[in-house]
């Protein structure tokens, strides 16, 4: 089924992208307008009265809307009744199916020819199981939404036709996860539900959060207030700005505003924009407008943008729902502060500055007050959330990363797995990178793949491509070593995770020694040794861990099982910038998962660092301990533990810098660690303590 040109993708769904209207619509886009492989998107409309169309949404994304039947729409509208009014058009597709014959033919022909068929949701996926064959085409499961969980609570009518409706759905998600070979989750939280509803292994969920186009921020538009106004009264400032379609968590959302938040801030307006604009202007429940509601209904794209470029702040007030709220992404990428529930931010995991405020709703009145009254906080919070989107959360990098892991899992999909996926970040250390690439083909044990993730200003794929392993090779220009590790096991194969340096040097057994311990299932990692020298030398850094044995847990010899790796969410990336601990902390939540027994004869070797390299110089890593004080605040007991082990780290050097990490982490430093600190550093260190 391959062909010349390439993977070929198919992404199968009953919605249009085009125009990308609604959070569905806009994640179509975003992933799979810029895959780096020829993508055909077989879609349709929920509504009557469409004609076929094709669209050439980017240079490889093609989109086709085939109209669905009009008996299709009234056997739809028949159920739609007996459940209340509540859509069911998408959950009952695959029982109307046959009634729309021309979509049917043209989903099922596209799923044959493609190399990589892609649900958008799992709706389609009965239609064309039986065409599918998962020995020579990748399936792919990319979940919008965790459907059995959202269904049930939008449908479920305690055993009438609802719960009719939520059983048939939960039984097709089942079933497409089970044949799926990857499953995008939005977020962890739904990576945590796939696992517990079906049983799912995290071996094969990846995370793929939504984004925001980070080339097309609102603020960059240029179109006047005025032009969003016809209609309505004029509203003054400061504006807040709630967007939203047509969805149950979003209507209870926006009741919250008029009832509770418009009310007590008068002096701010509040605009609804996006389908549940107009919902709400209809909803019995919603009671009578507070004067500083302004609805303003649907929206273009070029609208939505100038929207969000005359707005103040942003609220996301939601406490429902699955997958993660693309409107968040939007706001974050267009500069606007914003305030939200912990369900509102489902799904984006913060970087190293907060980049938004989020709260109970019982909090969100004094936090939209602290925006509205703080130029300067509200200015730090758009930055950040501006900076954010540019390096997590961009559609064009999102869609660049999806396109290489179906193209390496596709590619790969006959060969029989690897053991071992070795994770290698590197930054400048051409040289070093060498080595390590040499020693690994010299590997007595031979089922593993490598994985480097090069963040240095010049590539070197041509270099590594001499080696006679299986590598894929990345090159970002984004740094982090912390981001770096968790974007290589993004596209891991094996079923152990095998973490180095790109500085260090394995001994010819490494993997072969290491793989003995993966024997017993309770072993979920390994913990393997790692030896240095002139560890007395005040002119060399010296990096060991005999000394630190189940504590320390470094990346220059870990070993972690994919699926557990995945469990626990990864890296935190709040430890990178300067990368430190998130070693530890990554073994220490992996623990709570199974044994990391400590393998002498598993070996690496990791050179000792001049201290006159500016990288490795006392002043650049004591900058390092202010992870030191994240580390406390998430572990508290171990790192008391881990505190006690490494006392030849308590200067006072170390003491201003884990002082700034506790301010910027919000950690409260506990009577011990201050007392042990004053009797470490002695009376004439005293200045240090007060204050």
């Amino acid at each position: 089924m391959s062909s010349a040109s390439g993977c070929r993708v198919v992404v199968l769904d009953m919605q249009p992208i085009d125009p990308p209207i609604g959070g569905g619509r806009v994640r179509l886009l975003g992933l799979y307008h810029n895959l780096g492989l020829p993508t055909h998107y077989i879609g349709s409309f929920d509504w009557p009265g469409e004609q076929y169309r094709e669209i050439q949404l980017s240079s490889t994304l093609q989109e086709t809307d085939i109209p669905l039947s009009g008996r299709h729409f009234q056997a739809a509208a028949k159920i739609q009744k007996q459940v209340k009014g509540k859509t069911v058009i998408d959950s009952t597709f695959a029982g109307h199916a046959k009634l729309s014959p021309e979509y049917v033919d043209a989903a099922v022909g596209a799923a044959r020819d493609a190399d990589i068929v892609v649900f958008s949701h799992p709706w389609v996926y009965p239609v064309v199981r039986e065409h599918l064959d998962r020995n020579h085409q990748l399936i792919v499961y990319d979940a919008q939404n965790v459907e059995g969980k959202l269904r049930f609570a939008l449908l479920d009518d305690w055993g009438g036709p609802g719960t009719q409706i939520v059983r048939r759905v939960v039984a097709q998600e089942a079933s497409l996860v089970r044949s799926a070979h990857l499953i995008l989750a939005c977020s962890h939280e739904d990576a945590l539900l796939f696992e517990r509803l079906y049983d799912c292994p995290f071996d094969k969920i990846r995370i793929v959060p939504n984004g925001a186009f980070s080339r097309q921020e609102g603020h960059e538009v240029g179109m006047q207030r005025r032009s969003l106004e016809s209609g309505s009264k004029p509203w003054t400032r400061p504006a807040c700005l709630f967007i939203g379609s047509d969805y149950e968590p979003n209507l209870d959302a926006a009741r919250y505003i008029v009832r509770e938040l418009a009310p007590r801030i008068p002096d701010m307006t509040f605009l609804f924009a996006g389908g549940v604009g107009d919902r709400l202007g209809s909803d019995p429940d919603s009671g009578l407008f507070p004067d500083n509601v302004r609805i303003l209904g649907l929206f273009s794209p070029e609208e939505k943008r100038a929207l969000l470029a005359a707005a103040d702040i942003a609220v996301n007030p939601v406490e429902s729902g699955s997958g993660s709220n693309v409107k968040m992404f939007e706001y974050l990428a267009a500069g606007l502060p914003v305030v939200t529930t912990p369900a509102g931010a489902r799904g984006i995991e913060p970087g190293g500055e907060p980049a938004f405020r989020e709260c109970t709703r019982a909090d969100m009145v004094r936090n939209l007050l602290a925006l509205r009254d703080s130029e300067n906080v509200r200015s730090n919070l758009s930055e950040n959330g501006r900076q954010l989107v540019r390096d997590k959360y961009s559609w064009e990098a999102l869609s660049l990363k999806l396109g290489r892991l179906f193209r390496r899992h596709r590619e790969t999909l006959a060969l029989r797995m690897p053991r071992f996926s070795v994770i290698v970040p590197t930054y400048e250390r051409y040289q070093n990178l060498m080595r390590l690439m040499k020693r690994l083909e010299d590997q007595s044990f031979p089922e593993f793949e490598v994985i480097i993730v090069d963040q240095s200003r010049k590539a070197s794929e041509d270099e590594i491509a001499a080696f006679e392993i299986d590598t894929l090779y990345v090159h970002e220009s984004i740094r982090g070593a912390v981001r770096a590790r968790n974007t290589a096991a993004f596209y891991a194969r094996g079923s152990i995770l095998a973490f180095i340096d790109d500085d260090c040097l394995p001994a010819s057994d490494w993997l072969e020694k290491a793989a003995a311990y993966f024997t017993d299932p309770e072993v979920v990692g390994l913990e393997g040794l790692v030896r240095t020298d002139k560890i007395d030398d005040p002119e060399f850094r010296s990096v060991g861990n005999e000394n630190f044995r189940g504590i320390g847990f470094m990346t220059a010899n870990l070993f972690l099982r994919l699926g557990v790796f995945n469990a626990i969410n990864g890296f935190d990336e709040r430890f990178d910038k300067p990368h430190f601990r998130e070693d530890s902390d990554l073994g220490w939540r992996a623990l709570d998962m199974g044994k990391i027994p400590f393998g002498f004869d598993v070996q690496v070797t990791h050179p000792p660092h001049p201290r006159s390299d500016e990288r490795e110089s006392h002043e650049e890593r004591n900058r390092f301990f202010e992870k030191d004080a994240l580390l406390l605040k998430k572990h508290p007991q171990r790192f008391k533990q881990l505190f006690l082990a490494e006392p030849a780290n308590k200067t006072p050097e170390y003491w201003e810098h884990f002082q700034r990490g506790c301010q910027k982490y919000g950690v409260t430093v506990p009577e011990f660690y201050s007392a042990y600190m004053k009797k470490t550093l002695g009376a004439q260190h005293e200045h240090l303590f007060k204050g």
